[in-house]
């Protein structure tokens, strides 16, 4: 780029690949996540294992049990309130920086319902919304680690 632009000097062309690279950050057109290895350009990956374990809803006996957390985002995700609930679609990515698990139910007066809940780290808790289908109403709700 810098070769194109022959008439600027060498300074005020790094400042303006600086301009761009920055506003092609702020557009979402680079990541700023992305790591140089190897000559090679890769993501850095978050390490969804972090959520295994047992999860306390704070507002009641609600239960999360997360195990087989896999580096694609495959997890094992078990739900009781108290007695079991079954799960059927479950998910980890990552949204806006976040760990984001995502559970969908299938049961008797469940039926649609979801969980999508985001991992902060500096608190060891799982906090999002809970949509309640049958009801159509959503929740904020949080979980925390219940064995630490």
């Amino acid at each position: 780029m810098c070769d194109a632009l022959k008439k600027i000097s060498a300074l005020n062309c790094r400042i303006i690949v600086f301009a761009l690279v920055v506003l092609l950050m702020g557009s979402g057109f680079i990541n700023p996540h992305l790591t140089f290895a190897d000559d090679s350009l890769t993501a850095v990956k978050p390490d969804y294992g972090i959520l295994a374990g047992e999860w306390q809803r704070t507002d009641g006996n609600y239960l999360i049990t997360v195990d087989d957390v896999q580096a694609d985002g495959r997890v094992t995700v078990a739900y009781f309130n108290p007695k079991p609930i079954h799960v059927a679609q479950t998910a980890i990515s990552t949204q806006e920086g976040l760990i984001k698990l995502f559970i969908q139910f299938q049961d008797k007066n469940y039926e649609g319902s979801t969980y999508k809940l985001y991992y902060y780290a500096e608190k060891d808790a799982l906090a999002g919304f809970y949509y309640q289908a049958p009801m159509d109403k959503t929740y904020k709700v949080v979980f925390i680690r219940k064995n630490k």
